[in-house]
């Protein structure tokens, strides 16, 4: 029954495009009540990651004046992991669901929940890049579609570092040197906003994935007991980096959050900002005029490093919409290239859809691996208790107030956690040795 369901979806898609022409397109007000004859068909948008809300914001409301059959309406709340929960159990799952990556447990949990409608015979994945849909089967289904994938580094003010006849660092031991000249001329050489706790890890991500590579392969070998992480040499190497780091922030770097630290880096007063490529649209939005570059975190003398990426906001369909051609019909606006290289520009992100890309020069070095496929797509799906001692732990370090607190005790922590969930991470991946 479930296949028929959904080859009929498909077959409804195809008719929703022969009726309508090209998405975009202007279909008149008068055509649009010989079809429907009735007010439009309201559809519910939950969006997710506060970065990229505004840019959908801006999609909606251009797809809503398109045309006069449907209206497209945003749900934003403060707390949107505990509100989607509430409207599932509610029985009021939302039409339409920003989910954020691949390897969100939450994801999994409302796919299996039956919340969530499989896409593949929906024609909808056949706009995937390459390399993309084999990591989003879970069992024989896929159940979200892909936007785009982010990336970790670091960003460089570009106006800061001329001004100083400074060049771009192109190793760690380069960045060290810049770092230890700004700070002894006085000026802020890097912001880090740790008061939000959610972007301690994503700092640390930026620096391991350069000293180990797969936090994958990492977790998988700590939890099948080949390497403990406190024994990982390059888990080792990468938080005494992420922490020497430090020395060159702000004092007191615990009591700046991710909002402010924005601000200071957007407005000229930090060189550098060590984030992923979503605080790309934050910062243009701030200041649309900053000459900036994002590249990554440079590797030691003589290497190179690799690119590791992650799904970045994808798309989810409710099964129990009760309009799903007309929610094809946005999916199918959503995707067209005009409107994924307006959603690429404005949140820096790199398309997974084909013909997405817009001008994503400021991070060139991420984007030409990503164009010639050299880049390893980082999907584990990472229990939140899991993830909850990891952050809590680099909270602790950051702190530095627990002498006796150090990286191997934060390693043995999190290689606990990991252990006490090994089941469900090895399962999840079907890890059969590093990569």
């Amino acid at each position: 029954m479930k296949k028929k369901r959904w080859k009929w979806f498909a077959v409804l898609v195809g008719a929703v495009l022969a009726i309508g022409g090209t998405i975009a397109g202007t279909s008149t007000g008068e055509s649009s009540k010989k079809i429907y004859g009735k007010e439009p068909v309201e559809l519910s948008f939950f969006l997710r990651k506060r970065e990229t809300t505004h840019i959908f914001e801006t999609i909606i409301e251009r797809f809503n004046q398109s045309q006069d059959e449907i209206v497209v309406k945003t749900i934003i709340v403060p707390n949107p992991d505990v509100e989607l929960e509430m409207h599932a159990l509610n029985g009021e799952f939302p039409d339409i669901v920003e989910m954020i990556g691949s390897s969100d447990e939450s994801i999994r949990q409302y796919a299996e929940g039956g919340y969530l409608m499989p896409l593949d015979e929906t024609g909808f994945l056949d706009r995937v890049g390459e390399g993309y849909v084999e990591y989003l089967m879970m069992g024989d289904e896929v159940y979200i579609l892909p936007l785009s994938v982010n990336f970790r580094g670091l960003f460089l003010n570009c106006d800061l570092l001329e001004g100083r006849g400074s060049a771009i660092p192109e190793s760690y031991g380069e960045l060290l040197n810049l770092l230890e000249e700004i700070r002894a001329d006085g000026e802020q050489a890097i912001i880090f906003p740790d008061k939000d706790v959610w972007t301690l890890h994503q700092g640390w991500d930026a620096v391991y994935t350069v000293e180990w590579g797969s936090r994958r392969d990492a977790y998988c070998m700590a939890a099948e007991g080949l390497i403990p992480l406190q024994e990982n040499q390059g888990m080792v190497d990468s938080l005494e980096k992420f922490l020497e780091l430090r020395r060159f922030g702000q004092e007191r770097s615990w009591e700046t959050g991710y909002d402010e630290a924005i601000s200071i880096f957007a407005q000229g007063e930090a060189y550098m900002f060590l984030q992923g490529n979503w605080a790309y649209s934050a910062i243009k939005k701030q200041n649309p005029d900053i000459n900036m570059m994002f590249i990554p975190f440079p590797a030691d003398e003589g290497e190179e490093p690799d690119i590791y990426v992650k799904l970045d906001s994808s798309i989810a369909l409710s099964a129990s919409c009760e309009y799903p051609e007309e929610a094809a019909k946005f999916v199918e606006y959503l995707l067209s290239e005009d409107v994924m290289n307006y959603y690429t520009e404005s949140s820096g992100g790199y398309s997974c859809i084909r013909g997405g890309n817009a001008d994503l020069s400021f991070a060139k070095r991420f984007v030409d691996k990503l164009e010639k496929n050299e880049f390893v797509l980082e999907t584990i799906t990472v229990p939140e208790r899991v993830n909850d001692v990891r952050d809590q732990g680099l909270l602790k370090l950051i702190l530095g107030q627990d002498e006796t607190y150090g990286i191997r005790e934060f390693l043995e922590e999190l290689d606990g956690a990991v252990n006490m969930r090994k089941e469900e991470i090895l399962d999840d991946v079907g890890w059969e040795g590093p990569a």
